[in-house]
Protein backbone atom coordinates (compact mmCIF):
# COMPACT_ATOMS: atom_id res chain seq x y z
CA UNK A 1 0.00 0.00 0.00
CA UNK A 2 1.17 3.50 -0.66
CA UNK A 3 2.33 5.86 1.75
CA UNK A 4 2.15 9.59 2.13
CA UNK A 5 5.64 9.77 1.26
CA UNK A 6 4.95 7.91 -2.16
CA UNK A 7 2.69 11.05 -3.02
CA UNK A 8 3.52 13.77 -1.35
CA UNK A 9 5.66 17.13 -2.56
CA UNK A 10 9.05 17.13 -0.59
CA UNK A 11 10.00 20.24 -2.10
CA UNK A 12 8.02 22.38 0.36
CA UNK A 13 7.54 25.89 -0.21
CA UNK A 14 7.21 27.60 3.50
CA UNK A 15 6.91 30.59 4.65
CA UNK A 16 7.64 31.72 8.40
CA UNK A 17 5.81 34.12 10.44
CA UNK A 18 7.66 37.17 10.26
CA UNK A 19 6.13 37.54 6.28
CA UNK A 20 4.18 39.65 5.07
CA UNK A 21 1.29 38.97 2.69
CA UNK A 22 2.40 41.00 -0.09
CA UNK A 23 5.58 38.49 -0.33
CA UNK A 24 3.15 35.45 0.26
CA UNK A 25 0.68 36.56 -2.07
CA UNK A 26 3.71 36.76 -4.99
CA UNK A 27 5.14 33.32 -3.90
CA UNK A 28 2.03 31.84 -4.38
CA UNK A 29 1.21 33.53 -7.79
CA UNK A 30 4.56 32.66 -9.49
CA UNK A 31 4.99 29.19 -8.00
CA UNK A 32 1.18 27.96 -9.34
CA UNK A 33 0.75 26.51 -5.96
CA UNK A 34 -2.62 26.83 -3.74
CA UNK A 35 -1.12 26.77 -0.26
CA UNK A 36 1.98 27.31 1.86
CA UNK A 37 2.62 26.31 5.23
CA UNK A 38 3.35 28.87 7.49
CA UNK A 39 6.61 27.94 9.93
CA UNK A 40 8.31 29.01 13.32
CA UNK A 41 11.80 28.98 13.57
CA UNK A 42 12.14 25.50 14.63
CA UNK A 43 10.16 24.77 11.10
CA UNK A 44 6.85 23.45 13.15
CA UNK A 45 4.21 24.47 11.08
CA UNK A 46 2.21 27.29 13.17
CA UNK A 47 0.19 28.22 10.12
CA UNK A 48 -1.29 27.52 6.80
CA UNK A 49 -2.20 30.18 3.69
CA UNK A 50 -4.49 28.88 0.57
CA UNK A 51 -4.69 30.61 -2.58
CA UNK A 52 -8.60 31.25 -0.87
CA UNK A 53 -7.30 33.39 2.45
CA UNK A 54 -5.09 35.66 0.03
CA UNK A 55 -8.20 36.75 -1.84
CA UNK A 56 -9.09 38.43 1.34
CA UNK A 57 -8.26 42.37 1.25
CA UNK A 58 -5.57 42.25 3.15
CA UNK A 59 -2.78 45.12 2.73
CA UNK A 60 0.54 43.95 1.21
CA UNK A 61 2.18 44.94 4.14
CA UNK A 62 0.10 43.12 6.99
CA UNK A 63 1.95 40.41 8.93
CA UNK A 64 0.81 36.68 7.19
CA UNK A 65 -0.30 35.95 10.26
CA UNK A 66 -3.46 38.02 9.84
CA UNK A 67 -4.54 35.78 6.81
CA UNK A 68 -3.18 33.00 7.90
CA UNK A 69 -5.38 29.49 9.52
CA UNK A 70 -3.96 28.72 12.31
CA UNK A 71 -5.76 25.35 12.91
CA UNK A 72 -2.82 23.17 10.73
CA UNK A 73 -4.06 19.40 9.87
CA UNK A 74 -0.59 17.76 10.03
CA UNK A 75 0.17 13.75 8.79
CA UNK A 76 3.19 11.44 8.93
CA UNK A 77 5.24 10.14 6.13
CA UNK A 78 4.40 6.44 7.19
CA UNK A 79 0.58 6.48 6.90
CA UNK A 80 -1.23 5.05 4.41
CA UNK A 81 -2.59 6.80 1.83
CA UNK A 82 -6.02 5.99 2.36
CA UNK A 83 -5.64 7.57 5.86
CA UNK A 84 -4.80 10.75 4.52
CA UNK A 85 -8.24 11.06 2.73
CA UNK A 86 -10.09 10.27 5.85
CA UNK A 87 -7.94 12.86 7.76
CA UNK A 88 -8.58 14.91 4.76
CA UNK A 89 -12.54 14.72 4.81
CA UNK A 90 -12.94 14.38 8.26
CA UNK A 91 -10.90 17.54 9.14
CA UNK A 92 -12.68 19.60 5.44
CA UNK A 93 -9.19 20.61 4.62
CA UNK A 94 -7.50 20.10 1.33
CA UNK A 95 -3.84 19.96 2.09
CA UNK A 96 -2.25 17.92 5.07
CA UNK A 97 1.50 19.48 6.20
CA UNK A 98 2.98 16.10 6.41
CA UNK A 99 5.44 16.29 9.53
CA UNK A 100 8.41 13.93 10.67
CA UNK A 101 8.46 12.51 14.29
CA UNK A 102 9.75 15.55 15.60
CA UNK A 103 7.05 17.88 14.42
CA UNK A 104 9.06 19.66 12.05
CA UNK A 105 7.41 19.87 8.19
CA UNK A 106 9.05 17.78 5.77
CA UNK A 107 6.06 18.14 2.71
CA UNK A 108 3.00 18.45 2.16
CA UNK A 109 -0.14 16.56 0.62
CA UNK A 110 -2.66 18.02 -1.37
CA UNK A 111 -6.10 16.58 -2.57
CA UNK A 112 -4.75 16.78 -6.03
CA UNK A 113 -2.10 14.43 -5.13
CA UNK A 114 -5.23 11.58 -4.39
CA UNK A 115 -6.83 12.61 -7.58
CA UNK A 116 -3.38 11.97 -9.61
CA UNK A 117 -3.46 8.56 -7.95
CA UNK A 118 -7.13 8.04 -8.83
CA UNK A 119 -6.33 8.87 -12.32
CA UNK A 120 -2.93 6.82 -12.41
CA UNK A 121 -4.76 3.44 -11.32
CA UNK A 122 -7.88 4.33 -14.25
CA UNK A 123 -5.22 4.54 -17.05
Amino acid sequence: MQTVKDLMTAELLSVRTKDLVGDVRDLVLDSGIHCVPVLDDETHPVGIVTSWDLVEEYAPEESITNAMTDKVVTIGPDEPVPQAAAVMMTNWVHHLVVTDDGGHAVGILSSFDLLGLIAEETD
